[in-house]
């Protein structure tokens, strides 16, 4: 159950919606420049020290031609709130970016950028109006600003263009951070970059050294891949399907050789992929010192398959 409510969060990230916040303060005062960059910046008001961050350029995704219709009707099929709100995800959301933290248990905050009204959320609030989902709006006040949160997704908004979206523990530690003038990127310069990279349709890096795996996790993964594992990353691009490469750092060259040849025997799994319809076209590994790279080659049509059959899969 841990793993569909991490599932359906993914999901929901690619659209939820939120109220809009006034700016306060002395109107004759002058504003300082670099604080509105900040608020702009979604890597600024993510907390630092994530486990995990990343981004999802949505208008890639929905734009495709392959299975950007089959991964619309699946978002909107699991995110809670519908036009009663004024919102439809795959219309409205434009980027997504995201950390996850271990605050209490794993928590996550996401940055929502795209088209929010405001009102009428706040209307459906009011109202106590069913959402999609058949849940109410619970509204709650924190740091100054209205949380919403429905089917256990919370989501404030910080204007009509810009959302905060997670767990409970996810969106507070970002609007303390709004609050207390804190706003300024804390995320290591590393992970930033990977974020950053030019033309990615989604990235991602995960910290381990500094956020070591929990030993729930490490039991459920081949030793080779998880011990000395100190950091991993993954760009995807479209191009000619799906292109991701990615990347697993360890402590020592000799974990990386170990981690590399056991990358390798999972390439065998693409025969069990093909069963749920991900056909891989190509999957090449290389080791340099103590990074193992992979390349993994997607039809981008057979993710089409595998997104309409994704209900069917959970039982829907």
């Amino acid at each position: 159950m841990k793993a569909l409510r991490v599932v359906c969060l993914s999901v929901a990230l690619l659209g939820s919606t939120l109220l809009v916040s006034a700016c306060g303060g002395d109107k004759n005062e002058a504003k300082s420049p670099e604080k509105e960059v900040a608020m702009d910046d979604a890597l600024a008001l993510l907390p630092g020290s994530p486990i995990a961050v990343g981004t999802v350029d949505a208008r890639a995704f929905f734009g495709s031609a392959t299975f950007g219709a089959e991964l619309a009707k699946l978002v909107e099929k699991y995110v809670p709130i519908g036009q009663e709100a004024g919102f439809q995800a795959s219309r409205d959301v434009d980027r997504v970016t995201y950390a996850s933290y271990s605050y209490q248990g794993i928590d996550v905050a996401a940055i929502v950028i795209g088209r929010f009204d405001s009102a009428k959320i706040k209307q459906v609030a009011q109202n106590q109006t069913p959402t999609k989902g058949g849940a109410p709006l619970v509204v709650s006040s924190y740091a100054g600003r209205e949380v919403y949160t429905v089917n256990n997704i919370g989501f404030t908004l910080l204007s009509d263009q810009r959302a905060v979206v997670g767990t409970e523990s996810g969106i507070r530690r970002v609007l303390e951070r709004i609050k207390d003038k804190r706003v300024q990127r804390d995320i290591p310069g590393w992970m930033i970059s990977t974020v950053e990279t030019s033309g990615a349709a989604f990235s991602v890096a995960a910290d381990f050294a500094s956020q070591p795996l929990p030993p729930e996790a490490t039991r459920q993964m081949p030793s080779p891949l998880v011990h000395g594992l100190k950091a991993a990353r993954a760009v995807g691009t479209f191009k000619d399907g799906v292109q991701i490469a990615g990347s697993v750092t360890y402590a020592e060259a000799a974990q990386t050789e170990a981690a590399a040849e056991q990358i390798r025997k999972a390439a065998s799994y693409s025969k069990a992929l093909a069963l749920i319809g991900i056909q891989i076209k190509s999957f090449d590994t290389k080791v340099e010192k103590t990074d193992a790279q992979v390349t993994i080659h997607i039809d981008d049509q057979s993710l089409k398959q595998m997104l309409a059959s994704v209900p069917a899969l959970l039982g829907q």
